[in-house]
């Protein structure tokens, strides 16, 4: 099995100096896409974004995949097979993460787990995955089943435990993350989620805060104070949905579209006239062209944070976030943008 090959640091340097300088044309690709490899999903969770809008049936073409990736394999550095569904409906799953790991791509996936049988643990984990989370929001089967309805609690919990003896058996190095969204209904529940997943083969347990912010009664709809550009738009990941059409971030897919790969070349994407506009509204903190981004919930880390995220492997940075979380939780130093 190929290893992910070493991202060039000068590219990283690239980079950051085109961020730094609000730069509208990049002339290298985005170290990081999320290749939508499904829409389609099992479950009908309150707070997910599928909420906002319909999401079709459907995956995405392999040929399609396999073209986009061939077009930035020699520059990207972190592909990731699913967006708005559930990655392991998709026919075509374990055969994208094998591709992008034979062309020196690491991958990672967030995975509900309710379809996590024997047969597709054992196959995530010889596909050469690096990184899952399972998305788990409850330390009680009430708590856990008010936002994640259809699935049950003791089963899930079954299908990741044999999952980590799996990994175990194999001596798999996949980094895997156990996450719980906060919210409303299970924030009591933190510590009891701690306890619930000391499970041996758990490389973090991560309290997320919520990004969606429409679920929980009381909950401000307003966007946050931006008070640096957002570093998606210079870094990526850029979002490709199922069909091909490509979007700024993953929290952009109710916008305007950037183009579709079927017709158009990553490089024409992402130096394309709206992605340009995105990158000069950003830099100049004007965003109300830009509602999306006006809007968004989505906090950034501190400055010095953000600047190192660009210098240190895109893997690393994964690994480090729920770490930095729980020290920020702990110590009075604050590692987000915004209130």
């Amino acid at each position: 099995m190929n290893k992910p090959r070493k991202y060039p640091f000068r590219r990283r340097l690239q980079l950051l100096r085109g961020y730094l300088r609000g730069a509208e044309t990049l002339s290298i690709f985005p170290a990081q896409l999320i290749l939508e490899g499904t829409s389609r999903c099992n479950l009908h969770c309150p707070m997910c974004p599928r909420q906002l809008q319909d999401f079709p049936a459907q995956d995405m073409d392999w040929e399609l995949f396999r073209r986009i990736v061939d077009q930035g394999r020699d520059q990207l550095e972190f592909v990731i097979p699913f967006g708005g569904g559930e990655p392991l409906l998709g026919r075509d799953i374990f055969r994208m993460i094998d591709y992008c790991r034979q062309a020196g791509l690491h991958t990672w996936i967030s995975t509900n787990a309710t379809l996590l049988d024997e047969k597709r643990s054992r196959q995530l984990l010889q596909s050469g995955l690096d990184y899952i989370i399972f998305a788990f929001d409850g330390a009680t089967p009430d708590v856990y089943q008010r936002y994640r309805p259809g699935a049950d609690f003791q089963q899930v919990r079954q299908n990741i435990l044999r999952f980590l003896e799996l990994k175990k058996e194999q001596r798999s190095p996949v980094f895997t993350v156990i996450q719980m969204v906060r919210l409303q209904g299970n924030a009591h529940q933190v510590e009891d989620f701690r306890r619930l997943w000391r499970a041996s083969g758990i490389d973090e347990i991560r309290i997320k805060e919520d990004e969606v912010c429409r679920f929980d009664a009381g909950r401000e709809e307003k966007g946050i104070r931006r008070r640096q550009p957002c570093a998606i738009l210079w870094r990526g990941p850029l979002y490709v949905r199922y069909d091909g059409e490509a979007f700024p971030c993953c929290y952009s897919f109710q916008g305007p579209s950037l183009g579709n790969l079927n017709s158009l070349r990553l490089e024409e994407i992402w130096n394309s006239p709206r992605m340009k506009a995105m990158r000069a509204a950003h830099a100049r903190g004007r965003l109300d062209a830009f509602p999306v981004c006006e809007q968004c919930h989505v906090r950034q880390p501190q400055r010095p944070l953000l600047l190192l995220s660009f210098l240190v492997d895109s893997l690393r940075v994964r690994k480090w976030i729920p770490f930095a979380e729980r020290l920020a939780a702990v110590y009075p130093f604050r590692l987000f943008e915004g209130p």
